[in-house]
């Protein structure tokens, strides 16, 4: 008596389909259009791969599916980036005469793929700026407040100078640096 071929999709984890989807995700293929393909596993399961460990022996030193998954990725953002470049690189022309329209669609792509890498690989890829303010010779800011005691100003002085039509006029002191 046979055994009836199994039907659907493969949920057995083996090298081949493993190292076929880093393959593929280092390529900048994402992991949802790696698994719309007949002979690959569905996405749940490979990320229940990556969470699993499959393929981790530690008594070799080898490394599981998670850590090449986590290179793959890596690999795979470098792969968008690079698109990105490809995208802005290529003439967008249609009869010979530039086309706005698919100088939107481009554009549009591009952006795309930028806030994707931005939000997946912030630290490579994000748009933070940042600023730090420091202190003389690289140490910590010194906020000083001082109050100066200043001699009241006499009434008689601003009206004579308002008659006259000039502003009252306020003696500057300069605080010493330090």
């Amino acid at each position: 008596m046979s055994v009836p071929k199994k039907r659907g999709r493969p949920t057995v984890y083996t090298e081949a389909i493993a190292a076929e989807i880093c393959t593929r995700l280092a390529a900048g293929e994402s992991l949802r259009a790696i698994c719309r393909d007949a002979h690959m596993p569905p996405e749940s399961t490979v990320r229940e791969w990556v969470l699993d460990k499959h393929g981790q022996d530690e008594e070799n030193g080898c490394q599981g599916f998670a850590a090449q998954y986590a290179r793959a990725r890596v690999l795979g953002y470098d792969s968008i980036a690079e698109e990105i470049v490809e995208i802005g690189d290529e003439p967008i022309v249609f009869d010979g005469e530039p086309n706005n329209a698919m100088v939107q669609h481009a554009r549009l792509r591009s952006e795309n793929r930028r806030w994707l890498l931005a939000k997946l690989a912030p630290k490579r890829y994000g748009y933070l700026v940042v600023q730090e303010v420091q202190g003389a010779d690289g140490g910590q800011l010194i906020t000083r407040i001082e109050l100066i005691p200043v001699s009241p100003r006499r009434p008689e002085a601003d009206a004579e100078a308002a008659s006259a039509g000039e502003a009252a006029a306020t003696p500057l002191r300069m605080l010493p640096s330090r």
